[in-house]
């Protein structure tokens, strides 16, 4: 391979490398929500279980519903085992929105004001 071909092969698999975008899914869903993402999966939000349902279609390679966590980022498949994320599909970590601190810093006087 000389260093014209390897040059547009660098090209080509950068240009595919920008393509493959990660799933954001909505935040703060509402129950039964329906989300498509920018790959055509489609997902279905269940409030009471805090998780995504990813409906099996051909572009995701899948044959039964998997559940997604938003919260721990784990995945469940139809029987509830615990499973590896779907290869073709690819969902973006879950954002801490905590600052760190777990209470609140404000101070409250223990004296008597009169």
């Amino acid at each position: 391979m000389n260093k014209r071909q390897f040059l547009a092969a660098a090209i080509c698999l950068m240009s595919l490398a920008g393509c493959t975008q990660k799933t954001e899914l909505p935040d703060n869903p509402k129950d039964k929500e329906e989300y498509r993402d920018n790959h055509g999966n489609s997902w279905i939000y269940n409030a009471m279980l805090m998780r995504w349902a990813l409906m099996p279609s051909i572009s995701n390679g899948l044959a039964t519903t998997h559940y997604y966590y938003p919260r721990s980022g784990n995945w469940t498949d139809a029987n509830g085992a615990r499973v590896n994320p779907p290869s073709k599909v690819s969902v973006k970590s879950p954002k801490s929105k905590s600052s760190g601190s777990v209470f609140g810093k404000t101070r409250r006087s223990s004296g008597v004001h009169s």
